[in-house]
């Protein structure tokens, strides 16, 4: 068990947030094109499930929430309460999305349209937990809480979850779609 600084770890998480809404903007011009590409497509399910879920919510989910609620900070009734709840929609919506591109892949066109409806779904809900936590949670807990114990390190967490091979996964793609 080691000491945190909470401003690091909401540091790095602010990172993520900027790369997760660069991605949002490149699915968000797959879906819009005419001809997506079903690799790109599948690449940003994987991005959603693999960085988004698995890594950046790893870091909050191991690291940053459960050390503000031993720091005093309450789970029930709180902001981190909503914030966990949205990461389970997210992930839900993720695998909507899954799904869809498998029924999509196998032939049922209308998997795509009702694909592309729940991309919007998903890149509006990232969106919007992205700007509660930048402008509301990580200020809270920065100002109430300097430091945090924590079991694990982001580093780890993101050596775990490939978090280079997905950044260079990132760049390709935000080279293709001019992001």
């Amino acid at each position: 068990m080691g000491r945190v600084r909470v401003k690091y770890v909401t540091g790095v998480l602010r990172e993520h947030h900027e790369r997760i809404l660069e991605a949002l903007e490149v699915l968000n011009k797959a879906v819009s094109s005419p001809n997506p590409d079903p690799d790109d497509i599948y690449k940003l399910i994987q991005f959603a499930q693999r960085f988004v879920d698995a890594c950046h919510h790893s870091v909050e989910e191991y690291i940053l929430f459960p050390g503000a609620n031993r720091a005093g900070i309450p789970f029930a009734g709180g902001p981190i309460y909503v914030m966990t709840s949205e990461h389970g929609v997210g992930r839900y919506l993720a695998r909507v999305m899954e799904e869809l591109y498998k029924a999509w892949r196998a032939g049922d066109k209308e998997a795509y349209r009702d694909f592309v409806d729940y991309a919007k779904l998903y890149i509006d809900h990232i969106w919007q937990h992205i700007e509660k936590e930048n402008g509301v949670l990580f200020p809270m807990l920065e100002s109430a809480v300097p430091e945090i114990q924590a079991s694990r390190s982001v580093e780890e967490i993101e050596r775990e979850n490939d978090y280079e091979g997905w950044m260079k996964v990132l760049e390709e793609l935000k080279a293709k779609y001019a992001v």
